[in-house]
């Protein structure tokens, strides 16, 4: 399913869909640093899978919660204990951060998951209350995936 079907599909407000599609996708912990277009292929993207030797990933945050804000200790509990599962998992990730380029929205710490399947990103999201990530296959393109 392709971005545009997700989003028909979502029951999401368009508001909300709008902001995560304008939202940059950081990557900060890969060398170099590269950011993430939604449903704009990537160069860097693909090479850092071809790097680690997979195939997918999703770009995911616990952050905020039903995409409201939280406290500050919330949001890192929540980061760590995202990153502890999917260390738990086998999953390598890289550090990252959803930024808002309007400044409205405070930056969300997130990470790159290598390999894990949109599936399984998908539970892994909802348990962590999140109304959506971002996910790339084999094309390197990374799209916005509604869970709510």
């Amino acid at each position: 399913m392709d971005t545009t079907d997700a989003n028909r599909d979502s029951r999401l407000p368009p508001p909300l869909l709008d902001a995560w599609r304008a939202t940059r996708y950081e990557v900060t912990g890969a060398a170099p640093p590269f950011a993430l277009t939604v449903d704009a292929p990537s160069a860097e993207l693909a090479a850092c899978h071809l790097a680690y030797g997979v195939g997918c990933s999703a770009f995911i945050t616990a952050w905020n919660p039903g995409a409201r804000p939280a406290a500050a200790d919330a949001n890192a509990r929540a980061g760590a204990a995202l990153e502890a599962a999917l260390h738990a998992r086998g999953y390598r990730f890289l550090a990252g951060r959803s930024v808002d380029p309007t400044g409205r929205w405070p930056a969300e710490v997130s990470v790159l998951a290598l390999g894990l399947g949109r599936a399984e990103a998908s539970a892994i999201a909802l348990a962590f209350g999140q109304a959506g990530l971002v996910y790339a296959g084999a094309d390197a393109v990374p799209r916005l995936v509604p869970l709510a």
